[in-house]
């Protein structure tokens, strides 16, 4: 079946044959293949778990760097405790108050020096250090010196900072002190060593008491020569 159309052509009509069908206009439908659908998710996954890899590290580095800045502040508040006494050192106790509002806040803190190794917490020698950057620091791995409380004296203690976090201390003492002291000093020199990491919680359940962990913060160390 044909159809007929007009053309104009030097002011003359003439009619032209056309056929139905002898162009034909081809559409297809656009739009995704369920492959292509797959494929797009799967790399939107990938790139998503790469975003929360990140986001996971910066908490880390973010707790880890409140926990360094709030046990460094720590041990200088201890080592300058210490510093500021008179006669020092002696083998008697000072105490130390922390931010606890509930239950015992002050600790009996033990400053009496031993020649090397040192009264207190165990440190690193050449030979036990897993680097050298580490000979001299306290080695947590050992057991826990007596903790200071109220009525006993130690050298370490659990201290609750103000914002409600609990950090364990422990510190040595090493008399340093010369054989033939330099003229005009009274020659009495003694090396400090504080280092401080947060505990775990231990909270109140249902169940009973139970451990609330932490993120994995290395212990922060700090040394100081006083003299008197």
């Amino acid at each position: 079946m044909s159809e007929r159309i007009a053309e104009q052509d030097t002011g003359n009509m003439r009619q032209i044959p056309y056929q139905a069908g002898s162009r034909q206009n081809v559409f297809r439908e656009g739009g995704f293949t369920l492959v292509e659908l797959m494929v797009a998710i799967a790399v939107l996954a990938i790139g998503m778990l790469g975003g929360m890899a990140m986001i996971v590290m910066g908490m880390q580095t973010n707790y880890r760097g409140k926990t360094d800045t709030a046990a460094t502040m720590l041990d200088q508040e201890i080592i300058e405790k210490f510093a500021t006494l008179k006669n020092y050192p002696k083998p008697t106790t000072i105490n130390i108050t922390d931010c606890a509002v509930a239950g015992a806040s002050t600790h009996l803190a033990d400053i009496g020096q031993a020649a090397s190794p040192g009264n207190g917490a165990v440190l690193y020698t050449a030979g036990t250090a897993p680097t050298t950057s580490q000979i001299g620091d306290v080695d947590w791995t050992q057991a826990t010196p007596t903790l200071a409380t109220t009525t006993t004296a130690g050298y370490g203690m659990r201290y609750q900072i103000c914002s409600g976090d609990i950090y364990e201390v422990r510190w040595n003492i090493t008399n340093l002190t010369p054989a033939v002291p330099p003229a005009g000093s009274s020659g009495r020199l003694s090396l400090l060593t504080v280092s401080a990491r947060p505990v775990s919680a231990v909270v109140a359940t249902a169940a009973g008491a139970a451990n609330q962990a932490v993120l994995y913060a290395r212990p922060v160390t700090l040394r100081s020569l006083i003299e008197d």
